[in-house]
């Protein structure tokens, strides 16, 4: 993914996140450095697979907070422009997705763009005395020059006050879990989940929290929630990482990719595509 303002063009894959999907808006980070080679305030995010540009956004500046060596920048989400297939096959794909109301033709050219980059499927896990809950996210990005967590939490998820009272969280990898596994997670209610005794897998607890991490989970992050700003739809959270744990040497995790991007883009075929 890059960054593009004229003839400037930054690198951005491993410092951006999605934030919200009502309104559309991204989060990017860039270096003292790169804020001096570019005005960052209106600006082109072009999503390429190899020399391929698979999909690009206009992007207008929302707000701008310094870190310790850059900046994060919060972007809306304005014109879209979809380049996978051809037009006929995009309309096509466009009208299947639109027979649920819940969609329209914006949204979905919208999604189609910006899951042209794979995201990563993540488990957050919150405890206290009298609450638990484990779910999956994929609106979130870490920056890991700045061991900064950004996350994107549906308002109406029960877990959100809990987590901004406490100011804690903790960030799970999905490295040996399968979807189906994902997915109920995602289904059980914020307000009632599921008993412990009753997950299809066991937890242990995070080194200084003590909150549930999946027997799947090959790696977490515990996080300091820092700063937090309602962006819509969705919660914007950025925390700093107390602790980086890894359980394994190497652990890889679960990640969605959008229908048009998936669409003869050789990635492994598995269930639940967007």
């Amino acid at each position: 993914m890059y960054l593009k303002k004229d003839r400037q063009k930054i690198d951005i894959t491993a410092h951006h996140a999605m934030i919200c999907l009502d309104p559309f808006c991204i989060a990017v980070w860039l270096t003292a450095g790169e804020l001096n080679s570019i005005d960052p305030d209106l600006v082109d995010i072009q999503f390429k697979k190899g020399e391929k540009l698979n999909a690009s956004i206009k992007a207008a500046i929302i707000e701008k907070t310094p870190t310790e060596k850059g900046m994060l920048l919060l972007y809306k989400i304005g014109k879209v422009k979809n380049r996978q297939l051809n037009p006929l096959h995009r309309l096509a794909l466009f009208a299947w997705f639109l027979r649920s109301k819940k969609n329209t033709y914006n949204s979905r050219r919208v999604i189609s763009a910006l899951y042209s980059y794979p995201r990563k499927i993540i488990i957050v896990s919150y405890k206290d005395d009298d609450y638990y809950n484990i779910f999956p996210m994929d609106i979130q990005g870490y920056i890991a020059e700045e061991q900064l967590y950004i996350l994107g939490l549906r308002t109406t998820n029960v877990t959100l006050n809990k987590i901004l009272e406490a100011k804690k969280v903790v960030v799970c990898d999905t490295d040996t879990v399968d979807i189906n596994t994902v997915y109920n997670l995602g289904k059980h209610s914020s307000s009632a989940p599921t008993p412990i005794a009753d997950l299809p897998f066991s937890v242990s607890e995070s080194e200084l929290f003590g909150f549930h991490v999946p027997s799947f989970s090959g790696s977490y992050k515990e996080i300091e929630i820092i700063q937090n700003r309602k962006m819509g739809y969705h919660m914007l959270m950025v925390g700093k990482v107390l602790n980086d744990k890894k359980r394994k040497e190497t652990s890889s995790s679960l990640y969605h990719v959008g229908f048009l991007q998936f669409q003869k883009g050789n990635y492994k075929s598995i269930d639940g595509i967007f």
